[in-house]
């Protein structure tokens, strides 16, 4: 009698529930183009559709040092697109016995980005993110540009600064963005192929958050 119920549990029992996949989001850009407020606006907007989002950005540095079991000061250099030299590596070795290895901070960073992005409704913003989860399926990529003189004249408003501070920090800021996409996919920014370009000064903040809810709305349709 045990051994028919047994069978009878066996292949009656119900069968695991598949997880549904969700779709993710990365938004990278231009310095000046102010991705932390429509990504704010975005998550409120999708809020507001009964759908819960939620959008990563410092985050990635503070669970890649959990998982390295570092002091996230440790890995800031990568998202700062420094360069360790052979010797910086033979040194900081030597001297620290919890030094990573370079190669070991750039998996963990990784690791962590793809993680977060297949849990599914989450915006990865920069850290890389883009060319991180190019190979993921279900992902939007989103870059922002504008033209110069638009993102300095956004900025000066923003940070008080005069323009030519506000034009080297642009310079150099989009010279590092660019380092973290070749440091993470051994390619050059301009091959990535992102979903959607959007020019921030021909936009607004509220319909640039609606071409992308739109594109979502669409992703999750075609998943139903």
């Amino acid at each position: 009698m045990e051994l028919l119920h047994y069978f009878d549990y066996r292949y009656n029992k119900p069968k695991p529930s598949v997880t549904k996949k969700l779709p993710f989001i990365t938004i990278s850009r231009q310095t000046g183009c102010d991705a932390i407020s429509i990504t704010k606006l975005l998550i409120k907007e999708f809020k507001s559709q009964g759908h819960y989002w939620k959008y990563i950005d410092k985050e990635i540095l503070n669970e890649s040092a959990k998982k390295l079991k570092v002091d996230k000061s440790k890995i800031t250099y990568v998202f700062n697109a420094e360069e360790k030299t052979h010797a910086d590596e033979i040194l900081s070795a030597l001297s620290n016995r919890y030094y990573k290895s370079d190669k070991k901070v750039k998996k963990a960073i990784t690791d962590v980005v793809q993680h977060m992005a297949n849990e599914g409704n989450v915006v990865l913003v920069g850290r890389g993110g883009a060319v991180i989860t190019s190979n993921m399926e279900l992902g939007v990529h989103i870059r922002l540009v504008a033209p110069l003189k638009w993102r300095i004249k956004s900025l000066m408003v923003r940070r008080k600064r005069s323009q030519d501070e506000i034009k080297s920090y642009i310079e150099d800021t989009d010279k590092k963005r660019k380092k973290i996409v070749e440091v993470f996919g051994e390619v050059k920014s301009k091959d990535i192929l992102y979903d959607i370009v959007v020019n921030c000064e021909k936009f607004s903040k509220k319909q640039i958050v609606e071409i992308i809810v739109n594109v979502i709305n669409q992703r999750v349709s075609l998943l139903s």
